[in-house]
This record gives C-alpha cells, sequence and structure tokens, in this order.
C-alpha cells in the first residue's frame, strides 16, 4: 500500500532516527556529454558509482553503441574509477571520453553492434508450412494480449476444467515475441573477419579486418584499429564507433538504424532495451532452428567476436590453485562482528563461485570424455562397464563420474549434504544434519567446509561429483593472520556462468548432407517405433522394481529444519514471555480456510499452553531455578545427555545452543531427532500451509516450491502431506500434484537417456519418451496405441506417487493437467532444449526428432552469500508486511549496501535486494526511485537466471505497476502481458497470482478508458480468488475494492457503495480496523457514499440516474455481471453517460472526465491510485 504522505509515517523519535533518514538513497539526474556534444539526462540513485553510469549508457540508444571509453569529471578529473560515487561529483555532470581500443577492445565493439541489432533476426518465428485449421486461425488472432473477450478451451496446454478461461491458453510459438523486432529491416546482413589482404601496407596500430553486408549494399570491407574503424584504404574517414562509420558512409544502414533505435523508445523508453540476452532458456531462440547442428550463439556468447557462456576458469589458470588451504582459511576467517563477517563473505563468495566454475567445468569435460566409449563398451553386460567409476584428480579438486543407471525406480544417493561420503549410514547423516540446524550461526555455511566444496553435475547420462577433501590437519593449523588473494568478479558480478552455454547437440547428423535435414523432419517411422517400444520397457521394468521396493526406514533430515525448529522455540518463548498478548497476537486469519487438516495446527497453538506439562516441562528441568521434585533424578541424566552432545559438537556450537535457551542443549541426539521429527509434522509442514493461506508465501512453479520447502528444512517427499493439509486451496494441490508429476516423468527421462548408448540415437530417444509422458488421453485420439501408453503412464504415476510421495493418484488429478507446465518442469530437471513452437499435446506424436535440439548440464551446489544480507531482507519484508513502511526502507536499503559488498551490484543473488526494495519505495510513494531499482533486477533475471524464471517474471509485472504509477498507461500494459503471458504458461488461470495481476491489468486498461475491459478482467479476479482462497480473504477483498473502483468510473455509486462495503467489512475482521488498509477501504466508502447522495440529489433534481437498475440489486452475481458487462448493456451505459456528460457541460464547462476526478479526490485518495492498495504487490512480492 503506497499511503498519502504524512498518513503512515510515524513521528520522529529522536535524533537516531533523523540521522538514519539522510543517508537513505534518493533520485539523482546524471548529466552526461557524448562525443558528439549532446547532453543525456540518466536517472540514477545517490548510491549508484561510475560502473552504474556506464550501465546506464550502455541501455541508453543514443549511447549504447559505444564501448571503449572513459568518464571525466570537471573537478575530479578524466579516468574515473568505476568505484567512485556519484553522489561524490559535484556538480553531477560527466563527459564521455572516447578511449583507443585493443584488439581485445575492437572485437568486443563489434560485438555490441551484433548484439544491438540481434533482435532483428534472432528472435522471430518463421511462420510454419503447415496449413492450420481456420479456427487454429481465430483463436490466434483472439491470442492477442488485452483481448479478453476471446476464450480458448483446453487446447494443448492440457487440463480444460469446467469453466472456460477469460483469458486463451499461451502460445509457446510467442514465446519471444515480446523481444522480436522482425519487422524491421535488419541494419546489418552480417559481419565476418576478412580474410583479403589489406589494400594499403598494414600498420603497427590496425588490428583485423571485417567484412560488412548492411541492409541494402554490397559487403564492404572494414579495418578495425587503435583509433577506431575505417574503410579498408580510406583512413580518413576514421571513425571511433562502427555505428558512427556505417551511418557516415550509407544511407541505408544510417536509416535502418534509427527505425531500430525509434523503436527501442517505442518499446521501453526508460531502458531494458532488448539486447545482451543469453540462450539461457529451456525454449531456444528462434534463429537456432534453422541450424540445430552448430546452434548459431546469441552474440553474448558468440566466441568469434569474444563472447563466452560467463564465469571464470575457462582460461586454466585456476586449475591447481589450493582449494583445501584457503576453504581452510575461510572457515578460520575472523567472523565475530558484522564488518568482519562482510569481509569473509566477500571472500567466500568470490572463491565459492570461482570454484563451482571451474568445478562445472571440469566436470562436463570428463563427461564428454566418456560418452564415445559408450558405444564399444555397449557390447559388454549392460551395467557392467557403467558400474566402475572414472576418477580424476586435478590439483586438490577430485572429480568421480559415474554412469546413471538405465531404471527410473533407483534414487540417486548423490546429494550436496554428504550423502556420497564413504561409510556414512543415513542415520548418521540425519543426526550430523539436525546439530549442524540446531547450532547454526551466520557462518554455518562457510564453516561447513566439507559441504562448500561440493558440485553435483548430471549431464548426459553421467553424473559427476567434484570435491575437495577436507583436510583436518590444515583446518585446525591454519593461522588466522592468512589471507585469499582472488580477484573481484568483472562488470560487477554480472555475466555469471551460463550452464546452457555447455549444452551436448543432439542434431549433428544434419550436417552431412543436405537431405538429412529432411531426414530428421520426418523421422524414420520404424526408427520411431523402435525408441517408442525402447523406452516403454524401461518403464515396465522401472515400475516392476519400483513395486517390489522396500520403503526406506530413516527418515532424512535438512539442516534447515534444525534452525527452523530453534527459531519456532524462541519465537515461543517470547510470546509467552508476553503473557496474556500471546493469545491475541496469534495470528487467526491464516488459519481459516486450509481444510480439515488445519485442525491439526489449531490444536497445537492450543497446545502451547497446555502442553507445558511435556514442552515446558522438559525445559524446565533443564532450567537453572527449577522446583522440581525430581531435580535430584534429572540433574544427573541431563549431565549425562550433555556430555553426549558436547562430545558431538564444537565447544563454540554447544555453548551457542546452549545460549539459545530453547534447552536442546540438555537432549540427547536420539531425542533430538525424535523432537524434530515432532516439530516438522505437527507444525512446520501445517505452518507452511498456513502461509500458502494467507499468500505468506505463494509458489507459482515447483522451482519456488522447492525453495520455500527447503529454506524450511522440509524435504520434497512431503508434498502428499502438504496436498492433504491444502485441500481448502485448489491452486497449492495443483502446484504440489503438478511438481510430483514433473518429478515421477523426469526419472523415467534420465533413464532413457541414460540408457541410450549413440549420442546420435539421442534425440529421437528422447522424443519417443515425450510422446508417452505427454500424449493424448484415449478419449481424445482413436490410435490404439495412445490407450496404451496412457494406461502405462498412468500406472507409472500411480505407483511412483505412492511410493515417493504417499499420495493416492485420484481421476480428477489429469483434469487439471498443464502439459506445458510439465514439459517447461521437465526441461528445467532434466537439462532440455527444445525448438520454440506450438506442440499439438493432442496428437500422438506431438515431439519430433528436430524438436529436441540439446541436453544442458544440471549442476547442484550450496548457496554461498551474505547471511546478514538475507536476515535483513528478510527483516525489510517483515517491517513492510507490517505497514511500518520507514523501518521496511531502512532494512531494505541495509540489504542491498550489504549484498552489493558482498555478491556485487549485477549479480544474479543481488537482484532480488534491487527487486524488494523497490517494492518497499513503491509503497511509501517513491515511484521513480522504485522504478530505476526493479528496472535494475529485471536486466538482471533477464540475463543472469532465464527469460521465463519466476524472478524474472515478478520483475515484469511489478515493473508493469510502478510505469502506470507513472502514469506510463501503455508501457504498463505490455509488460503487465508479459508478466500474465508466463504466469499462464507456468501456474495457469487459476492462481491468485494470475487473479492479481487481472487486477493490474483491469487498473491499466481503465486508465486507457476501457472500463468495460477492466471490469471483465476484475470480474475473473473476484472469481478466481473466491474459488482459491474463500470469500472473506485479502485478495478477495481486493477484487471487491477494484470493481467499486471501475463500477465508480461508469458513475454506478450505489453498486460501489456495496461493493466497497464489502471490502470493508472484510479488511476489518482480517486486519482490524487500525490497519492503514482498513482506513482506506473506510475512506474511499465515505466518498462512493458521498458520490451516491449526489447522484440522487440529481436524479430527484430531474437528471437520470445510470445505474439505478443495478445498484438495487447490490452485489452482481457472476450472471448479472456478465450481462452487465455485455456489448447490449456497454451501449447503454454510454447513452447514459453521454446524456450526464451533456447535463454536467452546462454548470461545469471547460472540465473533463479526469479534471473532475482530481477534483472530486481532493479529499480521498484518487481513483487510479488503487492499485497499490490492494493489487498484487504486497501478496506477490513475498515470493
Amino acid at each position: 500500500m503506497a499511503p498519502k504522505a504524512g498518513k503512515a509515517k510515524p513521528k520522529a523519535k529522536g535524533d537516531k532516527k533523523k540521522k538514519e533518514e539522510k543517508v537513505l538513497p534518493t533520485v539523482l539526474d546524471v548529466t552526461v556529454e557524448a562525443p558528439d556534444y549532446t547532453h543525456l539526462t540518466l536517472k540514477g540513485i545517490s548510491t549508484d558509482r561510475i560502473l552504474d553510469v556506464r550501465k546506464l549508457l550502455a541501455v541508453h540508444v543514443d549511447t549504447c553503441h559505444i564501448t571503449s571509453f572513459s568518464l571525466s569529471h570537471e573537478v575530479r578529473g578524466p579516468q574515473l574509477k568505476d568505484t567512485v560515487e556519484i553522489a561524490s561529483l559535484k556538480p553531477c555532470h560527466l563527459s564521455i571520453v572516447e578511449e583507443e581500443y585493443t584488439e581485445e577492445l575492437a572485437v568486443a565493439h563489434v560485438r555490441r553492434l551484433l548484439d544491438v541489432v540481434a533482435c532483428t533476426t534472432a528472435f522471430g518465428v518463421k511462420k510454419p508450412e503447415q496449413k492450420p485449421a481456420p479456427a487454429t486461425d481465430a483463436a490466434a488472432e483472439a491470442n492477442k494480449p488485452g483481448s479478453p473477450g476471446s476464450v480458448v478451451a483446453g487446447g494443448g496446454g492440457g487440463g480444460g476444467g469446467g469453466e472456460e478461461p477469460m483469458y486463451p491458453p499461451p502460445k509457446l510459438g510467442e514465446f519471444y515475441d515480446f523481444f522480436s523486432f522482425s519487422h524491421l529491416s535488419p541494419p546489418i546482413q552480417y559481419i565476418r573477419r576478412s580474410t583479403r589482404p589489406f589494400v594499403d601496407d598494414k600498420r603497427e596500430e590496425d588490428f583485423f579486418q571485417i567484412d560488412v553486408r548492411v541492409c541494402n549494399g554490397k559487403p564492404v570491407t572494414i579495418v578495425a584499429s587503435r583509433a577506431g574503424f575505417y574503410p579498408s584504404g580510406k583512413r580518413a574517414l576514421i571513425n571511433h564507433s562502427l555505428v558512427g562509420l556505417l551511418q557516415q558512409t550509407n544511407r541505408g544502414f544510417e536509416a535502418a538504424y534509427k527505425a531500430l533505435m525509434k523503436a527501442f523508445v517505442e518499446h521501453n523508453k526508460f531502458g531494458n532495451l532488448p539486447y545482451g540476452f543469453r540462450s539461457n532458456t529451456w525454449v531456444v531462440p528462434p534463429v537456432v532452428a534453422d541450424s540445430p547442428s552448430v546452434f548459431p550463439p546469441l552474440p553474448t556468447e558468440d566466441e568469434t567476436w569474444g563472447g563466452n557462456g560467463g564465469g571464470l576458469g575457462r582460461d586454466g589458470k585456476h586449475d591447481h590453485r589450493p582449494w583445501v588451504k584457503e576453504f581452510a582459511i575461510l572457515a578460520a576467517m575472523p567472523c565475530k562482528t558484522a564488518e568482519e563477517r562482510q569481509v569473509r563473505d566477500r571472500k567466500a563468495f568470490l572463491l565459492h563461485s570461482l570454484f563451482v566454475d571451474v568445478g562445472v567445468l571440469k566436470a562436463i569435460a570428463a563427461i564428454q570424455n566418456l560418452i564415445p566409449d559408450d558405444k564399444s563398451s555397449h557390447e559388454k553386460a549392460n551395467g557392467t562397464a557403467s558400474s566402475v567409476p572414472h576418477t580424476q584428480q586435478i590439483g586438490d579438486m577430485k572429480i568421480t563420474v559415474t554412469k546413471d543407471k538405465a531404471d527410473a525406480s533407483s534414487k540417486s544417493d548423490v546429494k550436496l549434504d554428504g550423502s556420497q561420503a564413504p561409510g556414512v549410514s543415513f542415520d548418521e547423516l540425519a543426526k550430523r544434519n539436525l546439530l549442524k540446524g540446531i547450532t547454526a550461526d551466520e557462518s554455518a555455511t562457510v564453516h561447513d567446509t566439507a559441504t562448500l566444496g561440493v558440485v553435483v553435475v548430471k549431464h548426459c547420462g553421467y553424473t559427476a561429483v567434484v570435491q575437495v577433501p577436507l583436510d583436518a590437519q590444515l583446518t585446525t593449523v591454519v593461522p588466522a593472520q592468512q589471507d585469499i588473494h582472488i580477484e573481484d568478479q568483472p562488470e560487477g558480478g554480472s555475466n555469471a556462468l551460463n550452464v546452457n552455454s555447455l549444452r551436448m547437440l543432439l542434431q549433428k547428423s544434419c550436417v552431412q548432407s543436405p537431405g538429412a535435414v529432411q531426414r530428421l523432419q520426418s523421422s524414420d517411422p520404424e526408427e520411431n517405433m523402435a525408441t517408442t517400444n525402447f523406452v516403454r520397457k524401461i518403464i515396465t521394468d522401472s515400475m516392476q522394481n519400483l513395486e517390489g521396493e522396500a520403503p526406506r526406514e530413516t527418515r532424512p533430515i535438512r539442516w534447515e529444519l534444525g534452525a527452523c525448529w530453534v527459531q519456532h522455540l524462541q519465537n515461543q518463548t517470547s510470546e509467552k514471555a508476553d503473557g496474556k498478548k500471546s493469545d491475541e497476537t496469534k495470528d487467526v486469519p491464516t488459519v481459516k480456510g486450509l481444510g480439515k487438516q488445519f485442525g491439526q495446527l489449531k490444536e497445537i497453538k492450543k497446545k502451547s499452553d497446555d502442553k507445558s506439562g511435556k514442552s515446558a516441562s522438559t525445559k524446565d528441568s533443564t532450567s537453572p531455578n527449577t522446583n522440581d521434585a525430581h531435580s535430584d533424578n534429572t540433574a544427573s541424566t541431563k549431565e549425562d545427555k550433555e556430555a553426549i552432545l558436547q562430545k558431538a559438537l564444537t565447544e563454540a556450537a554447544f555453548q551457542r545452543l546452549k545460549e539459545s535457551e530453547t534447552g536442546l542443549h540438555a537432549k540427547s541426539p536420539d531425542e533430538l531427532i525424535e523432537m524434530a521429527y515432532k516439530y516438522y509434522d505437527d507444525t512446520a509442514l501445517p505452518k507452511l500451509v498456513a502461509d500458502f493461506g494467507s499468500l505468506e508465501l505463494s509458489p507459482v512453479d515447483g522451482r519456488t516450491l522447492t525453495d520455500f520447502m527447503h529454506t524450511r528444512g522440509l524435504q520434497m517427499r512431503s508434498l502428499g502431506q502438504v496436498v492433504e493439509l491444502s485441500d481448502k486451496l485448489p491452486h497449492i494441490q495443483s502446484l504440489c500434484i503438478h511438481e510430483m508429476v514433473v518429478r515421477a516423468f523426469k526419472h523415467i527421462v534420465r533413464a532413457v537417456i541414460a540408457a541410450v548408448d549413440d549420442i546420435n540415437d539421442m534425440a529421437q530417444s528422447v522424443a519417443s519418451c515425450l510422446n508417452i509422458l505427454l500424449g493424448p488421453f484415449p478419449e481424445e485420439n482413436n490410435d490404439g496405441k495412445c490407450g496404451e501408453d496412457h494406461n502405462l503412464r498412468q500406472k507409472w504415476l500411480e505407483v511412483f506417487l505412492m511410493k515417493r510421495f504417499g499420495l493416492a493418484w485420484k481421476d480428477e488429478y489429469s483434469l487439471d493437467l498443464r502439459k506445458y507446465a510439465i514439459l517447461r518442469g521437465l526441461c528445467h530437471k532434466v537439462g532440455l532444449e527444445l525448438v520454440t513452437k506450438d506442440y499439438d499435446m493432442d496428437t500422438p506424436h506431438a515431439f519430433r526428432k528436430s524438436d529436441i535440439i540439446s541436453i544442458v548440464p544440471i549442476y547442484k551446489h550450496v548457496a554461498c552469500s551474505s547471511a546478514d544480507g538475507r536476515t535483513l531482507l528478510e527483516s525489510s519484508k517483515t517491517f513492510l508486511d507490517k505497514g511500518k513502511l520507514e523501518d521496511a526502507v531502512n532494512y531494505g536499503t541495509k540489504a542491498l549496501a550489504k549484498l552489493v559488498a558482498v555478491c556485487g551490484p549485477y549479480h544474479r543473488m543481488t537482484a532480488g535486494a534491487y527487486s524488494l526494495l523497490a517494492v518497499v519505495l513503491y509503497h511509501t510513494g517513491d515511484f521513480n526511485q522504485a522504478t530505476i531499482y526493479q528496472q535494475k533486477a529485471l536486466d538482471i533475471n533477464e540475463r543472469e537466471l532465464g527469460l521465463d524464471h519466476p524472478d524474472t517474471m515478478k520483475s515484469y509485472g511489478d515493473l508493469a505497476v510502478f510505469y502506470y504509477r507513472l502514469q506510463h498507461t501503455e508501457l504498463a500494459l505490455k509488460y503487465v502481458n508479459r508478466a500474465l503471458y508466463l504466469l499462464h504458461l507456468t501456474c495457469g488461470p487459476s492462481h491468485p497470482n494470475t487473479a492479481a495481476t487481472y487486477i493490474n491489468v483491469a487498473m491499466m486498461e481503465e486508465g486507457l478508458g476501457n472500463v468495460h475491459v477492466a471490469l471483465r478482467y476484475l470480474h475473473e479476479a473476484l472469481k478466481c480468488n473466491q474459488r482459491l482462497l474463500g470469500v472473506d480473504h485479502i485478495q478477495t477483498a481486493a477484487s471487491y475494492h477494484a470493481i467499486a473502483i471501475a463500477l465508480s468510473l461508469m458513475e454506478a455509486y450505489s453498486l460501489s457503495v456495496q461493493h466497497e462495503k464489502t471490502t470493508l467489512r472484510i479488511l476489518q475482521s482480517k486486519l482490524g480496523s487500525e490497519d492503514l488498509r482498513t482506513q482506506d477501504a473506510a475512506a474511499w466508502l465515505e466518498y462512493f457514499e458521498s458520490k451516491a447522495l449526489e447522484q440522487q440529489e440529481a436524479a430527484r433534481n430531474g437528471t437520470p440516474k445510470p445505474d439505478a437498475s443495478i445498484a438495487s440489486r447490490g452485489h452482481l452475481s457472476v450472471s448479472d455481471l456478465l450481462d452487465y458487462i455485455n456489448p447490449d448493456d456497454e451501449l447503454k451505459a454510454k447513452e447514459m453517460q453521454k446524456k450526464q456528460a451533456r447535463a454536467k457541460i452546462k454548470g461545469r464547462t471547460g472540465q473533463n472526465p479526469s479534471e473532475l476526478a482530481d477534483d472530486e479526490d481532493q479529499r480521498s485518495p484518487p481513483p487510479n491510485s488503487d492499485q497499490e492498495k490492494f493489487s498484487s504487490q504486497r501478496e506477490w512480492n513475498r515470493c
């Protein structure tokens, strides 16, 4: 919520608060003089540095083509370092100074130009040659964002459901349309290294020649030199930039380039230019489909022009780095204060990032060396050769590669928590992880060297474990004064390793002959049938093995569970200290709507006092001031247990546990295990579901669901229990079922990949596997084999879900399955890259050999950033949720500063801090600064995480709202439709985030005057929230409020009053009368009532009342609202508005509707400012 200035701000509390306010960042205008003496004004933040200014120049249309330059200041002088803070520059006026090129810089300059113009050729999808049915054409027209009247049921997306969705299923073939400028003439057709001899004698300052073909001209040879670029033989025409030279010498290029820059401005005049992308998404750029055997790289990753897949370690300089010694030094570095930890965390982050990059690169190289050997070893007995691990030692780094089993029922024993350690039982591992968790502090990750020095890589049917063995002697002998010397990451941490760049191409055979491409497209029917039978046999055999599998006796434990458990016990202690307040502060709203299983959590909350006989008695028995009659007996037992635990822990860890005041230090390890299991089942799981219900957590796909569970120490094997607990949260049930299905299918695809002996058969085998797993239902296709495949698939799901998740499969689950979401999840987990096109999954052969482009590695490692930074982020979120905006900004700013210091300003881990601070600032009303931060987050997320990553998706939605508040409504609608497209692709239309985005779309349509379109979206959001969350949820109140606003714009004030009354009733019951959102709703209700009275007075005076027949009904039912929105009623409403407008003009000449709104809203929030009050931002941004 963004309250009015002064409304939410508490009174000043002394000088300390004022001092903190002074250091908060502000928006700063940076004036930059370009080489052509034009002046650019960049919007920066007071905490920005010169590096940030360079980034801003790189996304400005006038300077994006300039690469080799420095920045100078009239006072600070020339060649300012990247670390100089712009706030220290007085005045904030900089000049671009062109610098000489080196050969490497000249190559980078060519790459930049190719990158800028790539959007005209790389992202446009060629229309398929197949002639679509007329119905499909109609659907394609209706599929444009913003056309809510179009409805497409079912389709390739799978999962129909009873009601037709308002927004049609997404078309995968349109994935890259948002970035495509293929409608423009490409300014450059190609740039190639020239093999021609130099016309003049090559001078020392000349580097190389390139052949350039522009849009309308013949190839021209250009020389790259130290001073710039010039046409071969025409040194007098030298220009510092390639764009400047081509504009100077070719009018066709000049026109095409200007048209492209104009299109960039129309796309987004604030930046976010569509270049700099990497192939990091499961659907490949459309340009790849034309040459799948060579996979044309996007310019950023084109090694021909100095690009690469990011990361460090490709040059081999760090292969023999003393990892053991340096990890030991890290563990011994001082870390008592926040300042010491920041220094240590920076070193740890840099070293661990480097270790992961080198480890992944070496693991992939080791795997690729083994793949050709499979052909020769295939003649041996199946599994004999593959069971022998391949071991390689590179310096301190040990790499062990094993062949995966061609059995989908087999469990992977390779885990980051040490499961792969020889001689460690599951019982011992669970105990070790729990003890790590309950004694964890800010240094838990860095001090656990055994886990920090592990990377697990899966690729092409192999698993590689990269380890730095722990040297016990070294960890104790290392002097504390030793330091680690390691280079900073270039460009602020951007261009981290894109693991997709290490792909294994599967379409190699198509380069052998021209006819091979055609054979790939058509696929040999016999080959197709052979691979299909091959996949069926793997599934059948795996199912037999799975059915005979004995259940695992020991439940695994994640260390995060122990940390969350301690936090929970400490919170209980503090609540009890508050006495009666503890009962009043229980969050009753979050316990509603969670189904019958929620009684369990209510019971826990009720028993928290009653159970003091059990839980408190154990605590009391460990307390020094206990008065228990059996204290003498328990004292000796307590000492014995403490002694056992002290042996298992370091002295510092045991002391931390003792000082936590939880009493856990007096328990034996076995007791701790039993208590942890009880906490897991009775508290942690129900609390997770409670947070899902309150939208404290709102996962949108399997990745976010997994993250939320793992950070709380919950195992994914508990998804079945989550489904049972969430019987009143259908969207959570749907996400869990989809994730279980994806995991069930993942094992089959991995088994198929492991079973393929010839890499040339891999694409066909994977395609056949996907056709079986995602094939049509028997009723959708008459092919007899479809029925067999369906039964096989269904049986596998039933057995796998029962064995792995304890969930009995129900037939209704099949009706809700969204096949694109499953396909996306599979590609993420297995590492598949597919052609970008619309897959018709209602046919038995939706996937062809040519659709499977490559397999990319999947790797796992522990996250190493800043625990202090993450804590500050969580504090900022907490204060935001409580409406304490000043504290939220303060903590958010500190968190960002901490993460920038540890991870760098442009690393993927820092993007989350930018995004959160943007949301916090947005709620304070600082839309400009919020927009700048969110644009930074989006740029990082697109290039570092992927174009459909949940964080990228969220950035689109947030940025759209910020643009809307800055009154750039058309731009906002463009970005919110992108967010909506991705939401439909991932979580579908039945999700609270989708409903919240409908509200956002409605507000923007309303801002453009499309009130009836807005009402349709609002109705859909209301219907969705009522169905998913309940009629009395805060998000449902958001829908009622937004509909009230929209109706008020149609002057249906009586109806607005009815909807706002419902909003106020829900908020009063959920949040209380003191909450700012409740107070805002009361203000809106007062406003609507006053307008309704005015309207009634006007009616008594003879002015027609447009909404009389509607408002008398109160809330519109679903059918009534649809009737009200339909075209007939729309025309009637327009006529009424025209009559009223004519009547008003007599008394208010010269005023337009927007001016009226401004005049009318001086004593209440303006109608179009409701966006931040109840839209998705408060709930969504908790993701």
